[in-house]
């Protein structure tokens, strides 16, 4: 049980204050210690983690090989006279199994559907199969 502040003298009101102080400042280069400590360990994380950020988490993307050439798989997939866009083409042919990682798909679509001579564009973003 604590006792009473009345029962207790200035002097040992001082003492204690003292005693408190003395403890903070060993608790205050103890805490300086710790963030040296710190700032260490951070310099080895940050250290592992720029290495990591330099190569991809998965791995190089690697290109699958398809059966048939992307002009032949369109050609596979839409019917003569089919009228379709590039994003539409695209779509037929991966649901007809051609496989892709390229993050421009539609675009090589679409550059496949202006030069193959078995497509003939009919209006602005609209290919017609004619062959």
């Amino acid at each position: 049980m604590k006792p009473d502040l009345k029962s207790v003298s200035t002097d040992e009101l001082n003492r204690e204050l003292e005693r408190r102080a003395a403890n903070a400042e060993k608790l205050i280069k103890k805490r300086e210690r710790l963030l040296e400590e710190l700032e260490r360990i951070e310099g080895q994380i940050d250290g592992a983690t720029t290495v990591n950020k330099r190569r991809p988490a998965a791995g190089p993307r690697r290109r699958p090989r398809n059966e048939m050439t992307l002009g032949d798989a369109l050609a596979n997939a839409m019917e003569v006279r089919a009228v379709v866009s590039p994003a539409e083409a695209s779509q037929l042919v991966q649901a007809n199994g051609y496989r892709t990682t390229s993050r421009n798909f539609n675009m090589m679509v679409s550059n496949t559907l202006a030069k193959d001579k078995r497509f003939k564009r009919v209006a602005r973003g609209q290919y017609e199969r004619i062959a």
